[in-house]
């Protein structure tokens, strides 16, 4: 029994033996190929950055002749540059990257059974804006890997091609859509010729996808698409898809929202979109509506009260005006029982003098920064 149980000792320290002998062994591996790496990359990486000092304009031929084993050396710094660059010296290191080859090698890894060399691939080619690789990427948006699908209309929106606007909107109308604000940032760097896509969209049956459409519409600045996001304000049946269409007319700061937001403040109003519509008043700037917000700070919703202060300080002079008016129409009610105006005068009173002191505050701070 006794030698049974040394031997089994034996075999154990044995295995520790050849594990710690085999962590030892990797790690002197690694270490050793990240020094033949950072060796390797040495002239490559200030060559690489002599190029990018020089805006782009020489080096390139330098850059291409590098042998490969080098190349791969640096390639993670070109790679992480490339998501950085803008203008002449984006265009140059492309092109390295397109003689180079690694374009095509991408385009193949989006077929790679790898869930992490398609990322990797999608990724390369967005930074890369290569426009051919848009149908392939376009596929990748409905890959089984939520992963994939991220990086992919990531890339879809650096590249900025409006063929893709259709794409990303129905990626969003699966079981495990693509987040909401990732697609809004993807379909509002598409461009203006996007807005006829998402301006169409907002008929679609999904109230998430016509939300985020509404989103990207503000973003883009879609004057056009005005009209069509007061009808949505007024008709559609979802309530949030209704605030997203009021928020988004105030961004979109045309003449023609300020009738819909205006009756988006009625009484018979749900009280959320009463507060959106007075909010997106005041981003507007619109000083006619006023009298209209200025009705509203004594309003029974306490939301829609604050976010109508709110915007009447955002108007400036006209809005100011209006509130140190309320301000003193409750001095004057108090006149009689010798004491100031506070918080606790009156719900309308308690939001003019809150936007008050934010609006002096940020003159303040402009004072100062002048």
């Amino acid at each position: 029994m006794l030698g049974l149980f040394t031997l089994v000792i034996e075999i154990l320290a044995g295995i520790v033996a050849v594990i710690a002998l085999a962590i030892i062994t990797v790690r002197v591996f690694r270490r050793s190929r990240n020094r033949r790496r950072a060796e390797l990359a040495v002239g490559p990486r200030r060559a690489l950055l002599a190029f990018v000092a020089d805006n782009g304009e020489e080096g390139s031929h330098d850059l291409v002749a590098i042998p490969d084993d080098a190349w791969r050396a640096v390639e993670p710094a070109a790679l992480a540059l490339l998501g950085k660059l803008r203008g002449e010296a984006h265009l140059g290191l492309v092109s390295v990257f397109l003689r180079r080859g690694v374009a095509r090698a991408a385009q193949r890894d989006l077929r790679s059974r790898s869930r992490v060399k398609r990322a990797r691939a999608a990724q390369v080619l967005g930074d890369l804006a290569l426009r051919q690789a848009v149908p392939e990427l376009c596929r990748l948006l409905t890959d089984r890997h939520p992963e994939v699908r991220v990086v992919t209309v990531r890339a879809l929106g650096r590249i900025g091609d409006p063929a893709a606007a259709w794409r990303i909107i129905a990626s969003l109308d699966r079981a495990d859509p693509l987040p909401s604000l990732l697609a809004t940032h993807a379909l509002a760097q598409l461009g203006a010729e996007a807005e006829v896509t998402l301006s169409a969209a907002l008929d679609h049956p999904q109230a998430r996808i016509r939300a985020v459409c509404l989103d990207a519409l503000g973003l883009l600045g879609a004057t056009g698409s005005a009209h069509r996001v007061a009808r949505v304000l007024r008709d559609d049946t979802v309530l949030d898809v209704r605030i997203a269409a009021a928020t988004n007319l105030g961004r979109l700061g045309t003449r023609t929202a300020l009738e819909p937001l205006t009756l988006a403040l009625r009484s018979s109003r749900p009280a959320p979109l009463r507060a959106a519509a007075a909010r997106a008043l005041g981003v507007l700037g619109a000083p006619s509506a006023v009298p209209t917000l200025a009705e509203l700070l004594d309003d029974d919703e306490f939301q829609v009260a604050h976010e109508a202060a709110h915007a009447l300080r955002r108007l400036g002079a006209p809005g100011t005006e209006a509130l140190t008016a309320a301000v003193e129409a409750e001095r004057a009610e108090g006149a009689g029982t010798h004491r100031r105006p506070s918080a606790s005068d009156g719900v309308s009173v308690s939001h003019a003098l809150e936007a008050l002191a934010l609006s002096q505050v940020g003159a303040e701070r402009v004072g100062a920064a002048a």
